[in-house]
């Protein structure tokens, strides 16, 4: 009996309005990590997004603060939401990477699915995982999809801007929640890398969708052609107010550097979308947060999806 109900546990899918959820667990003995959710328009589909979660969140979360996964799924989209981990789990690492190559295969291989109507996000590190995907051209011998466009929401693409600032704000802000974020984030990439006081810039250029100090820019070829959006909300007095956050530190910083480049550098197709009070975490009794999923409004990112299938 025990068994059966790890079975049923395993695969297992129930009908939502006009989708089907589907949770595939990887191991049936753990139902914390290492899963993912699908969720299946009940008729035709017609692309797959795959969508990155930021540190540390569920799947359900995902869903809980966005609707564009219900909305996108009533509009014949195939969404993936995996959690690809526990907290070693880091995103710009090698480890990270490989774990993320290899799912795509496998859900490829599942679903059938076809590089003309894949596309990939995600949320924060998620998006900053997103874009570095997009980069790359080859992946030690492993299959590799492309995406059709990618789409990234707050999310720090500028990891030597990110490192050097939350340095600075662990010494001289007085708000506890940056403090805790500044130090763990710069003690993470400080551990898994190595990273020296002396470190080189092109250590950083590697794992950077875009990197201010490269000169020439030249590791941006290989977004010339591919449709890219990214969201920010740049609410200076909230994050003044609750964050006690130096300018310097806000993602939108590289978003804007980087679709400049983009655009200079020909990419009609890069598309920079700055909000206004439109972040709010519905998980969270509505609150107020401008680094929210829901500064995406879903009707129009959905119609940018349908543009890019054309």
């Amino acid at each position: 009996m025990l068994r059966i109900i790890a079975i049923l546990f395993l695969y297992f899918s129930h009908t939502c309005y006009a989708q089907i959820i589907e949770y595939t667990f990887n191991d049936s003995s753990d139902s914390t990590r290492n899963y993912y959710i699908t969720l299946k328009p009940k008729e035709g589909i017609k692309a797959t997004i795959i969508i990155l979660p930021s540190f540390g969140e569920k799947p359900e979360e995902v869903i809980d603060n966005w609707d564009f996964t219900k909305n996108a799924a009533d509009n014949g989209y195939l969404l993936i939401i995996p959690s690809l981990g526990d907290k070693s789990f880091f995103y710009i690492d090698k480890k990270s990477q490989d774990i993320l190559v290899d799912f795509i295969d496998k859900v490829f291989k599942k679903y059938k699915l076809n590089e003309e109507s894949f596309f990939i996000g995600g949320f924060s590190f998620g998006g900053t995982m997103a874009l570095q995907y997009s980069k790359l051209t080859s992946y030690d011998s492993k299959p590799l999809y492309k995406p059709k466009s990618v789409f990234a929401i707050d999310s720090p693409l500028d990891i030597e801007r990110l490192y050097n600032c939350m340095n600075e704000s662990k010494l001289k802000s007085t708000n506890s929640i940056t403090i805790h974020e500044s130090t763990y984030i710069t003690d993470r990439i400080k551990n898994e890398f190595n990273v020296k006081s002396n470190y080189p810039h092109d250590f950083f250029w590697n794992i950077s969708p875009f990197s201010k100090s490269e000169i020439s820019q030249q590791s941006l070829n290989k977004f010339n052609n591919l449709p890219i959006r990214i969201y920010n909300e740049p609410d200076l007095q909230w994050y003044y107010e609750n964050r006690n956050s130096d300018i310097a530190c806000l993602n939108f910083n590289d978003s804007f550097r980087m679709i400049n480049w983009l655009k200079f550098r020909g990419n009609n197709k890069a598309e920079l979308i700055l909000t206004s009070g439109k972040g709010f975490r519905k998980s969270r009794n509505n609150q107020r947060h401008p680094h929210s999923w829901s500064i995406a409004e879903s009707e129009k990112l959905i119609k940018w999806l349908d543009s890019n299938l054309d």
